[in-house]
């Protein structure tokens, strides 16, 4: 390969990297946000009239704490109806969500080499990390190398639990039981129930 085609093929897939990582951000947000909506919706439907006063209850949480908040006022609002299944398609939507977060929060808290390359190099389709945590025995390193398939795959997932998410909401708003929507899989996933 000569250097002008090495260097096109480098900032192609640089490019691609720069873009999977931002995409998977933005749809990450995209389910804190969908949780964010249920909760303020929730609260709506049952009677609180001031949109300002429901931003206020929930701006400025980050995606942990709005993953307790959005699973306890589903459990509050589905407190009548709170068959097994439902408890069970609940209990794997936040499973999936808060190992999502542990995902983005690796993601990104790690020190990312995009684009670093040797001189002989010659593909540049996948990229490097490394992070550094203080445990009980020192500080521990945790490398770690990602394509852009591979944040692609996480933002399906994001995709995935946005829609859920968004079902979830519908069932509240249209008083439904959950199960009306979504059912588990035969690996105990929730998905969404064909209609």
């Amino acid at each position: 390969m000569n250097e002008k085609d090495r260097t096109v093929l480098h900032r192609v897939q640089t490019d691609e990297l720069y873009a999977a990582i931002g995409r998977f951000a933005v749809k990450f947000e995209h389910v804190v946000h969908a949780m964010q909506m249920t909760v303020l919706q929730t609260l709506q439907v049952n009677g609180l009239s001031s949109q300002p006063l429901a931003n206020a209850v929930t701006a400025g949480l980050t995606a942990e704490p709005m993953t307790r908040m959005f699973g306890a006022v589903v459990a509050e609002a589905r407190r009548s109806d709170p068959g097994e299944n439902e408890r069970r398609i609940i209990s794997n939507l936040l499973k999936r969500i808060r190992a999502l977060t542990e995902q983005r929060n690796d993601v990104i808290h790690r020190t990312w080499f995009v684009g670093w390359a040797s001189p002989d190099q010659s593909s540049f389709e996948e990229t490097v990390s490394w992070k550094f945590k203080n445990t009980g025995d020192g500080a521990t390193f945790s490398p770690r190398s990602s394509t852009a398939a591979d944040f692609d795959e996480l933002s399906k997932t994001a995709d995935e639990l946005t829609e859920l998410v968004n079902r979830v909401t519908g069932c509240i708003l249209l008083n439904q039981p959950v199960s009306a929507m979504m059912s588990l899989d035969g690996s105990g996933r929730a998905v969404i129930t064909p209609q």
